[in-house]
């Protein structure tokens, strides 16, 4: 039970900024805010609309390399991210895409430019070595995610790098994958990895076997668990 949860079912004094900025839905239709709460959270969503429009600005100027070099094969975007909401194909965009992959961009981008190059084309399955060392190389849990940021979010790029090599990753490379299933360093983002071998499970021993390991694992137990109540 959080603090906003047991200001609810008690007589409570009045919510402080920190559990107005945490207030779910839910919460915010079973309690009632005061006048003065009310303006209190619009001043806070105020502050965070400014906030978003801020950080997707400076995401912008982050970006811009990549996007100028997208603009020239004839994808105007304003994102990386909107290739991934694509749903035309954009195969003139990959040698791009995998050019700006290793360098030095945000947590926020380099998500969008991995994930952008979940397509299992032979391009992006030829660069399976870069995609793997940069999933190595990708930091988990929290931190600094986005240029100017000062909190910490959790880390996405190696979710996308995680999707990516799932989509990519072929037979031949396939014990790769289950190798990085297996680490525990890698943490939950092995989760995404899974999906290469629940496809495979029913044609490809290798991977059976690698389900049936991993099945106990901590972080990956209860995905592996749910795939026999669908």
């Amino acid at each position: 039970m959080n603090m906003v949860t047991k200001r609810i079912s008690s007589a409570r004094a009045p919510l402080t900024d920190e559990e107005l900025r945490s207030l779910t839905v839910d919460q915010f239709f079973q309690l009632k805010l005061t006048n003065e709460e009310k303006e209190r959270l619009r001043e806070i969503n105020q502050q965070r609309e400014q906030e978003r429009i801020e950080r997707a600005a400076r995401l912008r100027v982050e970006e811009e390399p990549i996007l100028a070099e997208l603009r020239e094969i004839g994808w105007d975007v304003r994102s990386v991210w909107d290739l991934v909401n694509s749903s035309a194909p954009y195969p003139e965009a990959i040698p791009i895409l995998l050019k700006h992959l290793p360098l030095p961009y945000s947590d926020v981008v380099k998500d969008g430019i991995a994930r952008s190059l979940g397509v299992p084309t032979p391009e992006v399955q030829r660069a399976w070595s870069m995609l793997l060392h940069e999933y190595r190389k990708a930091p988990a849990g929290n931190g600094i995610v986005a240029p100017g940021d000062t909190r910490k979010y959790r880390f996405g790029a190696k979710d996308g790098l995680a999707c990516a090599l799932a989509i990519t990753v072929t037979d031949d490379r396939l014990p790769e994958l289950i190798a990085l299933a297996k680490d525990s360093a890698h943490g939950e983002s092995r989760i995404l990895l899974l999906s290469a071998l629940k496809k495979r499970r029913k044609k490809n021993p290798l991977a059976k076997q690698a389900i049936d390991v991993l099945a106990g694992d901590p972080d990956l137990q209860k995905e592996i668990a749910s795939w026999g109540k669908r």
